[in-house]
């Protein structure tokens, strides 16, 4: 009868302190939970008060762009050096300064077209031809040019994309920092 008693008060012993474990980790759990949705509306409200779109000064790292107006052509590039679209060419006239200490590499890949969950990459080729003269000088090709600190650069990068991307009015452009894009904002493009 004595075993029996130590064994139970053993058992019960055992389960309460599993139960205080279960029920710590539950609070804690709970805790994180209010965390979570005590951060959600600050989030939200950092989105909302990053909304940029085009005409508007977008700084990202120590890279400041400004995405001057948004094209739909056929084809881009001088009458003799023109480069065709296989659907439309979404084109961005862009401005981008190095607020920074060094040189910064830039390249058309600094850009994504974003439509919901689909992200389209800059046409390179359509870019140098868009940024060509008619004399065949390219001014501004987005592709490896180095910006000095202060500097400024002008220019155009395109995308090739469908038709119905083309024209879609929730298209948005993610800039970034660098070419690994440690930092992003998004440009509406409505």
């Amino acid at each position: 009868m004595i075993i029996v008693i130590i064994v139970i008060g053993a058992l019960e012993s055992a389960g309460g302190g599993d139960d205080e474990e279960k029920a710590e980790p539950a609070s804690a759990s709970a805790s994180t939970t209010e965390k979570k949705s005590d951060n959600k509306p600050k989030t939200e409200k950092k989105v909302e008060k990053k909304s940029f779109e085009i005409g508007d000064t977008v700084k990202v790292g120590d890279m400041v762009y400004n995405i001057n107006k948004k094209g739909i052509a056929d084809e881009v590039g001088p009458s003799v050096l023109t480069t065709k679209a296989s659907g439309k060419f979404v084109v961005l006239d862009v401005t981008l300064k190095n607020n920074g200490n060094k040189a910064v590499t830039v390249d058309a890949s600094f850009f994504k077209l974003k439509r919901g969950d689909k992200t389209y990459e800059a046409d390179t080729e359509a870019s140098m031809s868009a940024n060509q003269s008619e004399d065949g000088n390219i001014d501004n090709s987005f592709f490896l040019q180095e910006v000095n600190p202060d500097s400024e650069i002008k220019g155009r990068v395109v995308f090739d994309v469908a038709p119905e991307v083309a024209n879609a009015k929730d298209l948005a452009v993610q800039v970034q920092t660098g070419v690994f894009g440690t930092e992003t904002e998004t440009i509406n493009l409505k």
